[in-house]
This record gives structure tokens, sequence and C-alpha cells, in this order.
């Protein structure tokens, strides 16, 4: 069977390196690129992170990429390192080797997701774990790019709730204009939001099952896990796999229960630039335009994550 294409958009702090490293375990899909945004800490980290953990894990031929490093227009943009969630580069506590073989993808974000998106001929789907920023500017900028994308998988949003505000979750809150513009976009796309993904919670013995799998991924993994642990202890974040839940909704839907729904972003509100509003009892007589994640079986999860990451190869 041939494995579906994926090109994976994000600001890589801890979760979103462990859902690329979950992306390189599953025998469904080809991670066939990498690109970077601004988000949980600057893109000049996020990027680095990406291109040293692709050379940690022997993917040099996975190109690597440039991106936004602000929002399209308002938002936030994370200049000077990151906050206590993710540590000052992103991986919390936990250093990789700075990548010194590879470089670079030369094109910029929007243009790979466009050049891909061509290559693959309509095959292409997109795990969107950061903000929207480089999907924007690459429908602005390509007439024909919404037709060639064959799905968008994202975390952001919420149904309900939020974690930057009453009611915005923070990868839409920091660039609500640009994920507006891939929300109206027609591509398909499943919706996995902050008030599921904070049941996608990792736990001790966990960590332990990955560590005695002896791996880099699996190492790795663990160590940002126990980064984590130690982050809780100290009142902050569980153990969540936000980004590795978006990941979950595409090669293993079991574990969710969805619903289509019609969603837009507020982006101009006081109060309320950033939310997510879903449609679910029809009000707006809009036509669904993606699949909403409403519930997660959090035991099925947590089990196909670590098997996803124990199954990445040593190269």
């Amino acid at each position: 069977m041939d494995k579906r294409p994926f090109l994976i958009d994000c600001d890589t702090g801890t979760d979103d390196a462990i859902a690329i490293m979950a992306a390189l375990g599953c025998p469904q899909i080809q991670v066939k690129a990498v690109t970077s945004v601004n988000g949980n800490v600057s893109e000049n980290f996020t990027s680095q992170n990406n291109l040293d953990l692709m050379e940690y894990l022997g993917r040099t031929d996975i190109p690597v990429a440039h991106g936004a490093v602000r929002p399209l227009l308002s938002g936030i943009v994370n200049d000077e390192g990151g906050s206590g969630t993710h540590g000052k580069t992103g991986f919390g506590t936990v250093s990789l080797p700075p990548a010194r073989h590879s470089s670079f993808d030369r094109r910029v974000a929007s243009e790979l997701i466009y050049d891909l998106a061509v290559a693959c001929e309509g095959a292409l789907e997109l795990l969107v774990i950061g903000p929207m920023t480089n999907i924007a500017i690459a429908l602005c900028n390509h007439r024909d790019l919404a037709g060639l994308i064959k799905h968008i998988w994202f975390m952001g949003g919420a149904v309900q709730g939020g974690n930057v505000s009453p009611t915005a979750e923070f990868n839409i809150w920091v660039d609500p204009e640009a994920a507006h513009i891939v929300f109206q976009s027609g591509i398909p796309m499943t919706m996995v939001g902050l008030d599921v993904t904070l049941k996608a919670v990792m736990t001790s013995q966990d960590i332990q099952t990955l560590r005695e799998a002896g791996t880099k991924a699996a190492g790795l993994t663990a160590d940002l896990l126990e980064f984590m642990l130690r982050r809780r202890s100290k009142g902050g974040e569980d153990l969540v796999m936000h980004d590795a839940l978006a990941l979950c909704a595409a090669v293993c839907p079991e574990c969710l229960t969805c619903k289509e729904l019609f969603v837009d972003v507020e982006y101009a509100g006081r109060y309320t630039s950033g939310h997510t509003f879903a449609d679910l009892r029809g009000r707006t007589g809009k036509p669904p335009n993606m699949s909403v994640a409403l519930e997660v079986d959090s035991s099925l999860f947590r089990q196909w994550l670590v098997e996803a990451i124990r199954a990445v190869p040593d190269k």
C-alpha cells in the first residue's frame, strides 16, 4: 500500500517534537517535509529544533524549512525565548546535538508547501500543529493550492474555553487572521481542539515503557515527558499530548469521536480574538466546513502513541 504523503508545519516545542517522532513511526504515512513557524518559541528556535531533531534521528533526507517569523497582522511574536511551558528554546531542559551535516531547504515554508502539493498531485496532507501563518501565506500566494491539499489535520481552537484567554486557544490566538483564511479555504480539515487534547495525558508508566525500548526516539520522548513531569510538579501543565492527538486523528481515528460542524474564527473582538466558533446546533445555517473532535479514548490514544514512538527506527 502506498504511504500517504504528509507535511508537518509546527512551532516545535516539547509535544510538537513528540508528534513529529510519532509521525516517523506511523507505517501509513511518509513525512515529506517539516516547516517551522513562530509560536511556542520564536521561529529561529523552532526551525533549529526541527533541523537538530531530524539529524539526531538520522532523517536528513527530510527537508526542513524556515517559516513565518511573525503573524499576518496581530497576535503574538515570540522575539525572546519561550515560557516555562516549553522552556527557553522549546525543548524544555533537553538538549540535542546541533545539526552539523544538514542545512535548511532553500525555500521558505509557504513555497515548499506549494511545491510539494503540486508534486504530490492532490494527495498531500498537512499536519498543522502550530499557528497557521505559513498555510495562510501559501494560500494567498497560490490560488490553486486549496485544490491540491487532500486534508488538513490541525491542533488548535476549542469548542469551549481556551488557555490564553477565557475563549481562545494558543495556536489560533497567535494568528487568528491566518486561521480564518485557512478555515474559509474549502480544504477538507479536521480540528482537534484544546478541550479534547487536555484529556490526552501520558503517565509515568508510559515513560518507563518508552525507556525500555532503548531507541533514540523513545529515549528522547521519555526525556521530554520527564521534563513535563517536573513542570507539573511546579504547578505547570500536565503531560498533555496536544499535537500528537492531531496526528492520531489522521491515522488512528477510532481514538476520537468527531462531528461535522461549521467553524470560524473571531479575529476582531477585544475579549474574544482567537475564539473558534463551532456551530454545534446549526444556528448559522451554514454547511459544515470541517470535522471537529469532541471526545477521545485516552487509553487507546496512549497505547497508539507509545507504539508509534517505539516503531521509529534508529538510523
